[in-house]
């Protein structure tokens, strides 16, 4: 085999994992993520759709502050959010939808990313570990309310 003809055959391969590669480093994009799969109901800069869709600037980086605040994020993205909810006074009625099939990394990463907006404190420490042990217990829509009504109680979210 030539030297010219190895060339080809490293060149092809380098080739094809470039997709590869392309993704991966796309799955652990919090920005990307979010602005494909979030910003269309909560705004680009979090701010939520009065009435539908709540604010999420400056409020999850304070929920992810605590350990059950963190479980709860994850559990609210694996598992959707159904039904009406309270934020800083204003009802919302909108439908989040599931993102369960998003792996573990990309819901870190959007937490991670979602946790910086509307606060300059560094992104919350959300990790894979965390999520993959929340996927581990999938809770219903009245579950996840539960959750949320409990923590609401215990000021963890504002």
């Amino acid at each position: 085999m030539t030297t010219k003809s190895r060339f080809r055959i490293m060149l092809a391969a380098l080739l094809g994992l470039m997709p590869l590669m392309a993704s991966q480093a796309i799955a652990a994009d919090g920005v990307a993520l979010y602005r494909g799969k979030c910003a269309m109901c909560h705004g680009p800069a979090g701010a939520g759709r009065p009435g539908t869709f709540p604010p999420l600037a400056g409020r999850v980086g304070q929920i992810a502050g605590n350990p059950d605040g963190k479980a709860y994020l994850a559990a609210v993205l694996l598992n959707g959010l159904h039904g009406p909810i309270t934020v800083d006074g204003q009802s919302y009625k909108g439908f989040m939808p599931s993102f369960r099939a998003l792996s573990d990394e990309d819901i870190a990463a959007v937490l991670a990313y979602v946790s910086t907006l509307g606060n300059s404190a560094a992104p919350a420490g959300i990790s894979a570990q965390d999520v993959a042990s929340v996927r581990a217990a999938p809770m219903d829509a009245a579950a996840v309310q539960a959750k949320r009504a409990a923590l609401q109680t215990a000021h963890v979210i504002p």
